[in-house]
């Protein structure tokens, strides 16, 4: 089906956690608390079951849980994404089914992973089943640090000429990639959204429609503040913002540790989840822990 919506994506759009209780169930409770804590900070969307949401780690039980309680905790406040990462094109069309059901208007479709695509035929073929399962509008997303391809900027330009999507999620961390996209963006008229953090300041005074970061889930002012900033065109301020960006996401993802630990460590530390992510990831260390219990417990700086 050909997308009914030219609702495009924009704004700050947090990729939210899936907290877990110690006996692997979706923690609900907790859930709820994040989303209604990103949406009292003033983001735009909740984007559930992307990568930061352990999406394609979840069972199918777990990430229907997950869709439900967002849909339901979010409601009209905001816009609802929810991501679509699968191995096979029928997978995904399976979880696009549930989520529609479940009231989502919005999907978020990576290309298949585990057997990687490398052609321009395969990506097309698998974003067009998708586009005929469904009238949620789709964004797509490039994240080839985990899905091992890439969306060539041919891909994205069919897809937006033939009306499968009206936007897309670019995390490559490549600035030449991205200028490229964000070409074809504006001259498309669609929303290319900037999901590489350090990138977050340099991606919105280049014309990025919005941001992606997962950070927002312990901080979201900060990447509030930093999307205004640019909207009235102060870009110092969001220069001086996105050096409190970087400090952040240093804490919280790099290290010796997976980045999903991390988040999971911090968000614990703001009374958010159990800190302990889906296995076989390991939670942070105990001097990678002190420094995150630290940083959240100075608070956001004015």
């Amino acid at each position: 089906m050909q997308s009914n919506m030219t609702d495009l994506p924009t704004g700050v759009i947090v990729p939210v956690f899936t907290p877990l209780t110690e006996s692997g169930n979706v923690d609900e409770a907790a859930f709820r608390r994040l989303i209604k804590r990103c949406l009292a900070a003033g983001v735009d969307s909740i984007f559930v079951g992307g990568s930061a949401g352990m999406g394609p780690m979840l069972t199918d039980a777990q990430w229907e849980c997950a869709v439900a309680t967002a849909v339901e905790e979010v409601g009209t406040k905001a816009r609802l994404l929810v991501g679509i990462i699968s191995t096979s094109t029928q997978l995904a069309v399976e979880r696009i089914g549930v989520s529609r059901r479940l009231g989502s208007r919005h999907i978020v479709v990576t290309p298949t992973f585990y057997i990687s695509l490398s052609r321009d035929a395969e990506l097309l073929s698998h974003f067009e089943a998708c586009r005929d399962a469904t009238d949620q509008e789709m964004i797509i997303y490039n994240i080839p640090s985990c899905i091992h391809s890439v969306i060539s900027p041919a891909v994205f330009r069919t897809a937006v000429e033939r009306g499968w999507t009206h936007a897309i999620k670019e995390s490559s961390g490549d600035r030449g990639y991205f200028s490229q996209i964000l070409s074809i963006g504006k001259e498309l008229g669609v929303s290319v959204l900037q999901g590489n953090e350090p990138d977050i300041a340099w991606g919105l005074r280049a014309g990025a429609s919005g941001i992606v970061p997962v950070c927002a889930n312990c901080e979201p002012e900060t990447f509030v503040r930093s999307y205004q900033a640019a909207k009235r065109g102060d870009f110092h301020a969001a220069d001086v913002i996105q050096k409190r960006i970087d400090h952040v996401r240093d804490v919280l993802l790099i290290g010796d540790h997976n980045w999903i630990s991390g988040l999971s460590c911090g968000l614990a530390a703001l009374g958010i989840g159990q800190g302990r992510p889906l296995l076989p990831l390991q939670p942070v260390g105990a001097e990678r822990k002190a420094l995150i219990y630290d940083l959240l417990a100075a608070g956001v700086p004015a």
